[in-house]
């Protein structure tokens, strides 16, 4: 059983209460009492007595009473002071709530390259469709390329891709980094082993993703900037038929570490990271500069949508 010290709130009793602060604020801010009375629809015989037990409480002397008008005292300008920003944080959270509480209707139409659509957004996309029911969701998947087209031409509001250079046109908003390494079968020579040399793969035979694959043309672009070529055995367009035949020994692949994860925790697969060479890509959000993002876009762009992808990121790096 917890003691009473473990139960202590953090928050000691206070004098203040928030119906107490919005009229000492109302009262400072008019420099007047009947003008405070008018503005929150009581007495001023009520506003009086309210300060003078704000006062007797805070033992000090808030007002200075001056005719008809009032000044604050020095303690009476530092309590505005608090009183105005917890009004205004108050008032925030408010907003805040009421926004949550609005239905948002409409469609989103979503384009995403096939490692999101498989390990992100399935762990997302239950608590987004449960926060905004209202909301017509059409996912497609395509490869880098294809999304940033489609989002650029208007096909799509938003997209989620691996392009390492995206277009000038569109916003990026990265939210991650994707890891890529060498697969291979478990009776490859390379078994076993937890780190390759570049040189090493160019003797290798590669199973590669079609020509305008975003992980294609970032593998070729790093492998460029250090002089090693790679030699290419079979091109498909599909990364489980790609792991199936790695694991038939039919030659060895670069791929997502998101991707074979499952297969390397089975021993279906061996996994390899490059020596001196980083294969690292951003995921990012994508979408038009010059578009003014619709309601439910602009939803799943700000709801704690992309905080439950950020977490899903990390709890698999």
């Amino acid at each position: 059983m917890a003691d009473k010290q473990s139960l202590r709130s953090p928050y000691p009793p206070s004098s203040l209460t928030l119906s107490g602060l919005r009229i000492f604020e109302s009262v400072a801010r008019h420099a007047s009492f009947s003008r405070a009375a008018e503005e929150l629809d009581v007495s001023q015989p009520y506003v009086s007595t309210q300060i003078h037990e704000l006062e007797g409480r805070l033992r000090t002397t808030l007002f200075r009473r001056v005719g008809r008008r009032v000044y604050l005292t020095e303690p009476g300008i530092l309590l505005n002071r608090h009183a105005m920003e917890l009004l205004q944080r108050i008032a925030a959270a408010e907003s805040e709530i009421a926004e949550l509480r609005k239905v948002i209707v409409g469609r989103l139409d979503l384009a995403t390259v096939v490692i999101a659509a498989e390990h992100i957004l399935t762990h997302s996309l239950g608590e987004f469709r449960a926060r905004y029911p209202e909301i017509a969701l059409n996912l497609q998947v395509h490869n880098s390329k294809e999304v940033e087209e489609a989002v650029a031409d208007g096909r799509y509001e938003l997209g989620i891709t691996l392009s390492h250079r995206p277009p000038d046109d569109l916003k990026v908003e990265e939210f991650g980094i994707d890891e890529l390494v060498v697969v291979v079968s478990k009776r490859h020579r390379l078994a076993g082993e937890s780190v390759v040399e570049p040189e090493a793969l160019s003797k290798e035979a590669f199973l590669v993703r079609e020509a305008t694959s975003g992980t294609r043309l970032f593998i070729e672009s790093k492998f460029s900037e250090i002089g090693v070529p790679l030699a290419y055995s079979l091109e498909l367009n599909n990364n489980q038929v790609i792991k199936t035949m790695v694991e038939a020994n039919l030659g060895i692949a670069i791929l997502s570490w998101r991707t074979v994860q499952a297969e390397v925790a089975t021993q279906r697969l061996s996994a390899l990271r490059i020596s001196g060479l980083t294969l690292e890509r951003p995921l990012a959000l994508v979408f038009r500069k010059k578009h003014t993002l619709s309601p439910p876009a602009q939803a799943f762009r700000t709801s704690s949508l992309g905080f439950h992808i950020a977490r899903n990121l990390r709890s698999q790096e």
